[in-house]
């Protein structure tokens, strides 16, 4: 049986097959979308029914969460269950199931951005900073709205 840290290395070497390489936003868009999924309950039948809104500044290097939650949510551009909006500053991940009153948003903890990017000017790599991204609790990593 695979212990839960297994199955979210499992669930991010997926993305990272999916996404081409492995980089810390694609880290954190991998642990909204198990994060989502679980609060959400989508498990039990009802992925199909969720529906994504991304807003997060569209470039690189944060526009790899994208493709973390397509990983594993299945909510994609190409099936438009999955809609990207542009943002400035803020990411802001909207997760709802159709027919439904369940949703949430996770908010990325800003400080954790400045982390990275901190990383990255002391000569960081991507796979040093996914991992850290990885073993940060969700409570520090995303602040959470249910509804």
């Amino acid at each position: 049986m695979l212990k839960e840290n297994d199955k979210l290395v499992l669930k991010i070497r997926n993305a990272e097959k999916l996404h081409g390489h492995l980089g810390p936003f694609l880290v954190i868009g991998v642990r909204m979308g198990i994060l989502a999924k679980r609060i959400l309950n989508t498990n039990a039948g009802e992925s199909n029914k969720l529906r994504v809104t991304a807003k997060l500044p569209l470039l690189t290097p944060f526009s790899c969460i994208v493709d973390g939650i397509q990983a594993t949510t299945q909510c994609t551009v190409g099936n438009q269950k999955l809609r990207i909006e542009n943002s400035q500053a803020q990411i802001i991940v909207c997760f709802e199931l159709q027919n439904s009153d369940k949703a949430l948003k996770a908010h990325v903890n800003p400080k954790i951005i400045d982390e990275l990017k901190n990383g990255y000017s002391k000569g960081a790599s991507n796979e040093e900073l996914a991992w850290e991204i990885a073993s940060i609790p969700e409570s520090q990593l995303f602040t959470i709205e249910n509804h």
